[in-house]
């Protein structure tokens, strides 16, 4: 008699990847097809090790905007900016690393409660991010003089 509980085992176990592989590959295509979505990486504090880069995608939203960390089990953002939060954003231009490639922005967001997330972005995302800054509603934005 031959045993088929480690061909079937196998099977779901396969079966498991193949769903999250669709899943992974369904959510970034979704996240990046959508309107206001741009390349940018954020740097992140670990539990063990110092801070370090992590690629994502930001969206643009009425009032907040919203990071992704790219190829991410998580449905909902990671990080959330909301417009009312924002004290200060600084943002420097860094020259490319390699030449031929386009420059790119550093992002310093300072939120209320002395908290401050940097960010990286290209030359067209960075000036969309401060036309959003930029347009939000008198008296939204804490530093409004208004």
């Amino acid at each position: 008699m031959i045993d088929l509980s480690i061909p079937i085992l196998l099977l779901g176990v396969g079966m498991l990847f193949v769903v999250m592989a669709v899943y992974l590959v369904g959510r970034q295509i979704a996240l990046s097809r959508q309107r206001g979505a741009f390349e940018c990486s954020l740097q992140r504090r670990g539990l063990v090790t110092r801070s370090s880069w992590q690629h994502g995608l930001m969206r643009f939203g009425t009032d907040r905007l919203r990071w992704h960390r790219a190829f991410s089990l998580r449905v909902r953002p990671e990080v959330v900016i909301r417009r009312l939060e924002l004290l200060d954003v600084s943002r420097r231009r860094l020259p490319s690393r390699i030449a031929g490639e386009e420059d790119s922005f550093l992002v310093e967001f300072t939120l209320r409660g002395g908290r401050t997330i940097v960010a990286i972005v290209d030359l067209a995302s960075g000036a969309a991010l401060n036309s959003w800054i930029e347009a939000a509603p008198t008296g939204l934005v804490m530093g409004d003089a208004d």
